[in-house]
């Protein structure tokens, strides 16, 4: 009965802490089952994929590229002055160029279509507070 009562559940931690044979064998179970569930955590994050973006996909198409340099005359005639800002915009299927463009207290926002390079709209920016 005494013997009975000495002995070890074989999933009892206090394995660990044994000297004998059956420890390293143990050990090496526990450093699976570890393994096992770090795999089981990082499988999920394995999956998910980033789809490929060229470097076009991020600024202007080709064609608006062609007409950068039609909108910058083309403002550049409608207010003689320096342009402050440029900016490239897209939305849904058209393509914009913004240009801030100041003269002495002036500021005027100019928004330029990239695809045929004419001037859509011009803001005051001060003048409509």
């Amino acid at each position: 009965m005494n013997k009975r009562k000495q002995r070890i559940h074989p999933f009892s931690p206090r394995h660990l802490f044994l000297r004998t044979g059956h420890r390293t064998e143990y050990r090496c179970a526990l450093a699976v089952a570890a393994i096992f569930v770090l795999c089981a955590c990082i499988v999920p994050a394995a999956g998910a994929v980033v789809p490929y973006r060229s470097p076009d996909d991020y600024g202007p198409s080709l064609q608006a590229r062609e007409h950068r340099d039609d909108c910058r005359q083309r403002v550049l005639q409608a207010l003689d002055g320096k342009i402050e800002s440029e900016d490239f915009v897209t939305r849904t299927d058209r393509e914009y160029f913004r240009y801030v463009v100041r003269r002495e207290l002036r500021e005027v926002m100019f928004i330029c279509d990239a695809r045929s390079g004419e001037i859509r709209r011009q803001i005051d920016l001060w003048g409509d507070l």
